[in-house]
């Protein structure tokens, strides 16, 4: 039996490069396109859950941004890879959607190969990062989630997933392997972790971890590494 193909969903209001876009993927991919962030949305609520969104940043009424933070807030899309499309040269929107948590940045127009490239590549890393997640509910590993979540308060999402592996005792390059970043972006990230929290290496962060109040007195955190 064939494998089910990867569903894109596709937003942005420019009709011309959604049918170019179209005709490039849809021989690997299946293809959902919505003009507005507001359709995307309505898409996902009314029950479609896509294996990843490129999302155009520069729309009228919601922008990119605005949209992003909302289909953050559907569980469906908890662990789905949202990468930004941008206009070339527009440095600061690349900044501003990494620092949001986006998965990455394409660059318009599109360069078709690159784009085939990378999209399997973000899909595997959110797969791991889904991995991970389920390997702490079921026991394996425990991060008291109130309790990171009040202490990594300062943390963008990017910061908050380094800090998360890095408690776990992953190295910064098994960090990289899992996610699909360099080990350079994973020391820079690691590093902003650091700064945030007043920390220097990885044993004072997990030293800063468990000497911080628990208010449900859940077990502290248990460190886990994979083989």
């Amino acid at each position: 039996m064939a494998e089910p193909k990867i569903k894109i969903l596709l937003v942005d209001d420019d009709k011309y490069l959604l049918c170019m876009a179209c005709i490039c993927l849809e021989r690997h991919y299946k293809v959902m396109t919505a003009l507005s962030g507001k359709d995307a949305l309505r898409m996902i609520d009314e029950g479609l859950t896509p294996d990843i969104v490129l999302l155009d940043i520069d729309m009228p009424d919601m922008d990119g941004f605005e949209a992003f933070r909302l289909m953050r807030e559907r569980q469906a899309l908890e662990h789905v890879p949202i990468v930004f499309l941008t206009a070339l040269g527009r440095k600061e929107d690349k900044v501003k959607g990494l620092s949001m948590g986006a998965a990455d940045y394409l660059t318009k127009p599109f360069e078709a190969d690159v784009m085939m490239l990378r999209i399997p590549m973000y899909i595997k890393a959110a797969h791991e990062r889904h991995k991970l997640r389920e390997i702490e509910k079921n026991g394996v590993a425990m991060i008291d989630e109130d309790k990171f979540a009040n202490l990594t308060a300062q943390l963008n999402m990017r910061e908050k997933e380094i800090a998360r592996f890095a408690l776990l005792g992953w190295s910064n390059p098994e960090i990289g392997e899992k996610l699909s970043y360099s080990t350079a972006y994973v020391k820079k990230l690691i590093c902003g972790v650091y700064d945030k929290l007043g920390v220097n290496d990885r044993n004072e962060l997990r030293e800063f971890f468990a000497a911080a109040e628990n208010p449900k007195e859940i077990a502290a955190i248990v460190i886990y590494k994979t083989a």
